[in-house]
């Protein structure tokens, strides 16, 4: 029984196997755009602090201050989109987004390092409302067994848009300048989520659940595998965002590559990424029965050793070799959080459950750039930002064991597994 406010509106029919992966696709390009935004001042660093006259935190900060508004905006948007048409809120988020990335592009040129500060804020606001909604599409758009698999492969988008932005921002620096390269990624979200508006106008996408109550979403926020999940996400947010803001600079400051240089290994990191997240999906539907815990456990071990061996080396060649198998292991972790976290509730709260998931891990993504980066400037090196990376890892290897498996059983609620 669908109730009078349904997530998604009723159209004229279901989706199946190949529209649901072309519905996917445009829903990554959506947020491969917003994330290639998101990290665009880690990708030409010390331009911003050359041109804005401010610290390399501060620089970081332009970074932290995008997830600052996901963390914001996190929970009323989950609320609000399980009762709302999310098809239609992502066309207005996408509308205002671009908005704001051309008021970044005037603040930038202007000087006015708070004022962007300010821009990236809403930016990061209208992020997790496109987000969480696209995440809320995929899941309904794939067939239960195969949603691990859907929505590793929209988050493959995050990855993609670092690497994207590592790549392209500091060329599209030297032809347009740092400052006006914002809006290219604001005009790739606005095509792409313009695009998903488009053509899913005669598909239902509707959830087949009841409008939750005030007791369903007070249940959510009690829950406290929910909130062992966040943490799990905190964790894994962190060391993706710790690998992504600093990489280019201590590739650039320990083995003195230049920009571009800095920018195309960094990219290493995210692109091998992509292949991750597909993988983690596929790995937990096909092979694992849909339990999620293994993959996450496993992901926590294997990056903690390597964090501290990262640190260690002095080869450039061993590098990439570590950084190709950290971005790996972390990334397949990361994709099945999401299914995660939505299958350990019932369906008409998922969107709730995921906002949750992504408050406290956005502000794990929040806060690794501006203390990692603090580490950095009072220690003069980059031995004590390594050891907090590798203190998260380890945190996340004793949540996640402590924390049960889910195997889902229907389109209802899930079944326990305590290990």
């Amino acid at each position: 029984m669908v109730g009078p406010k349904s997530p998604l509106m009723n159209k004229n029919r279901s989706v199946d196997h190949h529209s649901a992966w072309f519905i996917a696709i445009l829903l990554w390009a959506t947020t491969a755009g917003m994330t290639a935004f998101e990290i665009v001042p880690a990708s030409v660093l010390s331009l911003l602090v050359s041109d804005l006259s401010v610290t390399s935190t501060a620089v970081s900060w332009l970074v932290s201050i995008f997830i600052l508004g996901m963390v914001i905006l996190s929970i009323p948007a989950g609320v609000l989109l399980d009762r709302r048409n999310n098809r239609h809120i992502i066309l207005i988020s996408v509308v205002l987004f671009l908005f704001s990335t051309i008021w970044t592009v005037f603040a930038s040129l202007a000087g006015s390092y708070w004022m962007v500060l300010f821009a990236r804020l809403v930016a990061g606001a209208l992020n997790v409302v496109i987000w969480t909604a696209s995440v809320n599409i995929v899941g309904t758009a794939f067939d239960r067994t195969r949603q691990g698999t859907g929505i590793g492969f929209l988050t493959t988008s995050i990855p993609g848009g670092f690497a994207i932005s590592h790549v392209l921002t500091p060329v599209l620096a030297g032809y347009i300048g740092w400052e006006r390269s914002f809006v290219v990624y604001g005009i790739m979200t606005t095509i792409a989520g313009l695009g998903f508006w488009l053509y899913t106008r005669e598909f239902d996408l509707r959830t087949k659940v009841m409008v939750p109550s005030r007791r369903d979403f007070r249940k959510v926020l009690q829950n406290k595998y929910v909130w062992g999940i966040g943490g799990l996400a905190f964790a894994a947010f962190s060391l993706n965002m710790f690998f992504n803001n600093w990489l280019p600079s201590y590739l650039a400051s320990e083995f003195y590559f230049s920009l571009t240089q800095s920018g195309i290994f960094a990219a290493v990191f995210p692109a091998i990424g992509m292949l991750a997240r597909v993988m983690g999906g596929t790995l937990s539907d096909r092979w694992l029965g849909g339990r999620r815990k293994p993959i996450v456990l496993g992901s926590f071990i294997v990056i903690a050793p390597i964090i501290v061996g990262i640190a260690l080396l002095e080869s450039v060649i061993i590098l990439l070799i570590a950084l190709v198998i950290a971005g790996f292991v972390t990334q397949m972790g990361i994709a099945v959080l999401l299914p995660y976290v939505r299958e350990i509730v019932d369906q008409s709260v998922a969107g709730t459950a995921l906002s949750v998931l992504n408050l406290v891990g956005f502000l794990g993504a929040f806060s690794a750039p501006v203390l990692t980066g603090y580490l950095i400037d009072t220690t003069g090196g980059y031995g004590t930002a390594f050891g907090y990376a590798t203190a998260l890892a380890v945190f996340g290897i004793v949540l996640s064991w402590v924390i049960p498996d889910v195997i889902p059983t229907s389109n209802t609620v899930p079944a326990h597994n305590n290990e």
